[in-house]
């Protein structure tokens, strides 16, 4: 017996050349309220007629009909493509609501048990301080269904944040989609940068070298990667083919196989499987980021390199960054740097401050080096600077102590040079690092 989406799709195929179902849930539980849950579905439709591509989102307020209608219609003044996909599995025997639920139960009982550990081992590590607590589970289900077959699959995101705002502010976070054991990273993580806060002061130049904590280089790589390695854009087009374009240490991965990696899913937002890339090697371009279509159109194979924001149509995307890691521990490379920033924590600026081929970010948390050590805090500050100069001839070093942060697994690196420009922003300007939900 047919479900639903294939008796949708079949009435999509009637009206159109190719179509492809992507039935969507996201759950989120508080663990505040661990028995009170919010739910969202939704269902998207892409479809192709004639070569045009068409896509539509439906949170229950259209009818079978009415969708398919509205997703020809976009169709008929969409970009050029094509998207059809082979060799998809059959979803598992269980059925995908059932798998789903047991993973979202089995996390939820292993992050309460960590929670208990970080009130217990907190107040004792740092008893002049109160810090609030936020604590969330985020699930996210996604099955696709295409004339080749169906794929589902389902991963649990775990979301831990300790704010302190008594003195300097002072925040940690933990973001994983496996299940964390152990706080003791995170507490070290909070004291350390408890330690370093109990002062504040502005540096005497302002034009300093500087070194990217693991957190901090995580961020300068996922803006990079968006800005400059999407397949066609106007920045990657202009990237030089066949010879060095970055420092020749750099070699950047796509590896969605990272344990804990917000990317780690079996396949793409196109029901492609996913592989390792290399998309750097060596500061050379290997391989860019395209979805089926983008890849059709430039003559490449398609990797598997297509994410689907949610209620989106595809479009080309990570899945985690890899960064290959230096021979320098951290301290070293402050040595390196002697007098200058340790930057931290970087959190985004409002989209007006942004600038192709630049990163800009707001540096929330940084410390001031000297003598290879951080003595104090800086006031928050703008870091702009052209990512081909930070990740080219100013770059320094590579750490060899990876973290992963998110959707990156990389190490801290050293600029020989960037500029400090004071922030002169509304406090109600603040925009969110909440993680992305992207398939």
């Amino acid at each position: 017996m047919l479900n639903h989406s294939q008796k949708l799709l079949m009435r999509a195929l009637s009206a159109c050349r190719d179509a492809e179902i992507a039935e969507e849930v996201y759950t989120e539980v508080n663990l505040a309220q661990p028995d009170r849950r919010n739910f969202q579905s939704g269902l998207g439709l892409r479809v192709n007629v004639e070569g045009r591509l068409g896509f539509m989102w439906s949170e229950g307020q259209y009818q079978d009909a009415e969708l398919i209608s509205l997703a020809v219609r976009e169709a008929n003044s969409g970009q050029r493509g094509s998207f059809s996909q082979k060799g998809l599995s059959a979803p598992s025997p269980s059925g995908p609501t059932s798998a789903a639920n047991r993973q979202l139960e089995h996390s939820l009982t292993q992050l309460q048990a960590f929670i208990q550990g970080l009130d217990f081992l907190l107040p004792s590590l740092l008893p002049e301080r109160k810090f609030s607590l936020s604590a969330r589970l985020l699930q996210h289900t996604l099955k696709l269904t295409t004339r080749n077959g169906e794929r589902w699959a389902s991963r649990v995101l775990h979301l831990v944040t300790l704010t302190s705002t008594q003195g300097l502010p002072v925040s940690g976070s933990l973001y994983s989609t496996s299940a964390p054991s152990d706080p003791s990273a995170l507490l070290c993580q909070l004291a350390w940068r408890s330690a370093h806060s109990q002062e504040i002061a502005w540096p005497e130049d302002e034009l300093l070298p500087a070194v990217f904590t693991a957190e901090a280089a995580g961020k300068l790589l996922e803006d990079f990667a968006l800005d400059s390695l999407t397949l066609g854009s106007p920045l990657n087009l202009q990237i030089p083919k066949d010879e060095a374009w970055l420092h020749p240490t750099l070699t950047l991965s796509d590896d969605h196989q990272l344990v804990g990696g917000f990317g780690s899913v079996p396949f793409d937002g196109e029901g492609l499987t996913r592989q390792p890339v290399t998309l750097l090697k060596e500061g050379r371009l290997l391989n860019s980021l395209a979805d089926i279509a983008t890849a059709r159109e430039y003559q490449t194979p398609p990797l598997g390199l297509a994410v689907r924001p949610w209620g989106q149509a595809p479009r080309p995307g990570y899945s985690n960054l890899r960064l290959a890691p230096g021979s320098q521990a951290l301290s070293e490379l402050c040595q390196m740097v002697d007098y200058g920033v340790l930057l931290d924590r970087l959190t985004p600026l409002p989209p007006s401050w942004n600038r192709p081929g630049y990163f800009c970010r707001r540096a929330e948390t940084a410390f001031l080096l000297q003598k290879g050590r951080p003595v104090c805090r800086l006031p928050q500050f703008i870091v702009s600077a052209p990512y081909q100069s930070l990740l080219g001839e100013e770059l320094l070093g590579l750490g060899y102590e990876t973290r992963l942060c998110g959707r990156t697994l990389c190490p801290p690196l050293a600029v020989k040079r960037l500029a400090l420009e004071e922030a002169d922003l509304e406090p109600s300007e603040t925009w969110s690092d909440y993680p992305n939900l992207w398939w």
